[in-house]
């Protein structure tokens, strides 16, 4: 029976080296892969402090008192009072300057009835600027035992005394909806004429009827019929023409529906132009 086989290595070049520790190639890799990641740790750390440095920096400055709302200036406003239009801002003096949401502010007051469009801006280092321009309005539409001053896109600007002067009456079957509001779409042709003839022929038309057909009440005495809605331009000017030439002593009305053929008529038993 033979002994245990000792293997010379000398002998048997086919047998695995022995271990004589980790490879340096791996060792310095270890050694690489740490320093890296130590370096990232690093510049995530330094990114968050600057990042809180900038937020703490950005704080004070909005909160300082040097960037405060020291005045809020109303520009444009005639019928409305500057300080109706700075509440509705809901910018308040002594908040911070670059936390004024303009955006919202300009919604709020764009809201106001008799505002068609304002601009909201800052101007450094403590002041807001508010710019309106106002509506104009143009006729007043009443029904329903109310009457509302409104402009010529049909916005209700404000209630009305029921006989107001200086402008054309729009007399609709229903009461008008509220300041800030528009009134119906049918109504606007007929509030479109008044703005029309409230300054010429001026003083001449009391009220603009719309039913049963378009029809003008004059100061005077009389009524002017128009018929529908077309021809509005033709019918304008050719009641003008006729206003201005024929003696409107007894005039019952005027027929304007076919504007190129007016037709006159007098109370009976009155002479005058026919």
């Amino acid at each position: 029976m033979s002994g245990p086989r000792v293997l010379d290595r000398e002998a048997d070049p086919v047998a695995p080296p022995l271990a004589t520790g980790v490879d340096p190639r791996f060792r310095a890799r270890r050694i690489a892969v740490r320093k890296d990641a130590g370096r990232k740790r690093l510049k995530r750390l330094l990114l968050l402090v600057a990042v809180a440095a900038l937020a703490l920096a950005a704080v004070i400055v909005l909160r300082s008192p040097v960037l405060d709302v020291d005045e809020v200036v109303v520009v444009g406003a005639t019928r409305l009072d500057p300080a109706t239009i700075r509440s509705e801002a809901g910018i308040d003096q002594g908040a911070p300057l670059l936390l004024a949401d303009l955006g919202a502010a300009t919604e709020r007051i764009e809201a106001l009835p008799w505002v068609a469009a304002a601009e909201v801006t800052r101007d450094l280092p403590g002041r807001v600027d508010i710019t309106v321009r106002e509506r104009e309005p143009v006729a007043v539409v009443s029904g329903g035992g109310a009457a509302v001053l409104v402009d010529v896109d049909g916005r209700v600007l404000e209630l009305a005394p029921s006989a107001p002067g200086g402008f054309v009456q729009v007399v609709a079957a229903e009461q008008p909806p509220a300041p800030g509001a528009t009134i119906d779409a049918d109504l606007l042709a007929a509030v479109g004429l008044a703005g029309r003839l409230r300054v010429n022929p001026a003083g001449a038309v009391a009220a603009v009827h719309l039913e049963p057909d378009l029809r003008l009440q004059l100061v005077e005495g009389g009524v002017v019929e128009l018929g529908d809605t077309s021809d509005l331009d033709a019918k304008v000017e050719a009641f003008r023409t006729v206003h201005a030439r024929v003696d409107r002593a007894c005039l019952a009305s005027i027929d304007l529906s076919v504007p190129s053929h007016p037709v006159l008529t007098r109370e009976p038993g009155c002479l005058g132009d026919g």
